[in-house]
């Protein structure tokens, strides 16, 4: 299997990462993990694959639903510090999947996926998320983040 695009360099690391935009009427779909950072389903980037080929395959192996109407919605290049020094270019793809209260993927036992309310929305990872909540579906935003 090829390797996940996370680089390890002198002044900290490097993550290509994916995350999925879903909504069902006043909710969006996230994940959150033991370390109680809630952020939106995704992951990272593999060698050689297309960041929408990522987006299809994190969000089938987490809810083991396939992605559907995907559309590249959001570049954000993300600063932050989580025991070491980050720079994160973080694709986010905006698509839909059959609704269900609960879903089942083929891994990651270690996260939970819940409907977040919108109004909730201040608590993702990276906190450039929540400006996405008034973007329309129209061109795609480019956003710089520094946690």
């Amino acid at each position: 299997m090829t390797q996940d695009l996370t680089i390890p360099l002198a002044d900290g690391k490097l993550n290509i990462r994916v995350a999925i935009w879903i909504e069902h009427e006043e909710s969006i779909l996230v994940s959150e993990f033991p370390n109680n950072i809630i952020t939106l389903p995704g992951g990272r980037v593999k060698f050689d694959e297309a960041s929408n080929d990522a987006a299809t395959r994190e969000l089938y192996e987490e809810t083991g639903e396939q992605l559907e109407n995907m559309q590249l919605f959001a570049v954000i290049e993300n600063f932050f510090t989580l025991e070491t020094s980050c720079h994160e270019i973080l694709y986010v793809y905006r698509g839909t999947i059959p609704y269900k209260e609960t879903y089942v993927g083929i891994d990651y036992d270690d996260q939970k996926l819940y409907w977040l309310p919108k109004t909730e929305i201040h608590q993702l990872k990276p906190q450039a998320l929540a400006q996405l909540i008034h973007k329309d579906d129209v061109g795609v935003v480019h956003i710089v983040n520094r946690d």
